[in-house]
């Protein structure tokens, strides 16, 4: 049975993943510290740093003695440490008038979810992907159209600077329709789903985390939103953003369209 995490481990543990999706760069003793403004010593969080990476939630670059995150730091750090209530509500509240703003300007449903998708894309900087399932009036023989907007911001992160796993990834995408069917059969019922690293079953995407969401029209499924990012994205940010897009694209389709 696994060790379990103290609370001053706990503290340790959400600080450090914090401080490494800000600076994307190892976290040693001394940043940790300041950042925790706990009063243990140097000595003492060095110690709780080494038993959080023997427990599997931290490892070290071998040129580095500060710590990154591992994907089961990032499950951890997301199931007990993220704090969704502290999500930036000035950021929402602009993205759902943005977004209702977009409503009176687009055609068609179907126009109105590829820009939602780039909205969406565009305030979070991370790879965005939409399904909408059309219907016999949309498209002769109805079935399902995915959208793809942001790619381009995989560009920005470090992680990605490997030639050969930047192209991996961008095969991937290529692969628009099987990429969206693989992210759907991990979706959870309700809410948002966060898949990290090797939680993806899709090769490409165990460098990456998945969060995604189902939206619908009159309580019927409609289509799935979803974000590719790093592991290091910035979860309190992201996840709101995506869960109030989602649930008002169902609301503004089932109005207008």
């Amino acid at each position: 049975m696994k060790k379990p995490i103290t609370p001053r481990q706990e503290l340790i543990l959400n600080s450090l993943v914090e401080t490494h999706i800000d600076t994307a760069v190892p976290v040693g003793s001394q940043a940790l510290r300041g950042r925790c403004r706990i009063t243990a010593s140097p000595a003492t969080v060095r110690n709780e740093m080494s038993a959080l990476e023997e427990m599997g939630y931290l490892t070290h670059p071998h040129t580095s003695s500060g710590r990154i995150p591992t994907d089961q730091g990032y499950r951890y750090y997301v199931d007990h440490c993220l704090g969704l209530s502290e999500a930036p509500e000035r950021v929402v509240k602009k993205c759902e008038d943005d977004l209702f703003e977009l409503s009176k300007e687009t055609p068609d449903p179907m126009s109105f979810v590829e820009e939602a998708l780039r909205l969406l894309s565009t305030f979070v900087r991370e790879a965005g992907l939409a399904l909408y399932e059309t219907s016999g009036r949309e498209t002769p023989h109805g079935g399902a159209k995915v959208f793809m907007q942001g790619s381009s911001h995989i560009l920005e992160k470090p992680e990605f600077r490997d030639w050969n796993k930047l192209q991996t990834l961008f095969r991937a995408f290529e692969e628009k329709m099987e990429l969206m069917a693989s992210i759907q059969s991990q979706l959870l019922e309700q809410g948002v789903s966060i898949r990290i690293g090797r939680e993806n079953q899709v090769e490409a995407l165990r460098g990456c985390t998945v969060i995604a969401a189902q939206y619908s029209i009159s309580g019927r499924q409609k289509g799935t939103l979803a974000l590719v990012a790093p592991t290091r994205v910035k979860y309190a940010h992201a996840v709101p953003l995506l869960k109030s897009v989602a649930s008002l694209m169902g609301a503004i389709l089932d109005e207008k369209f």
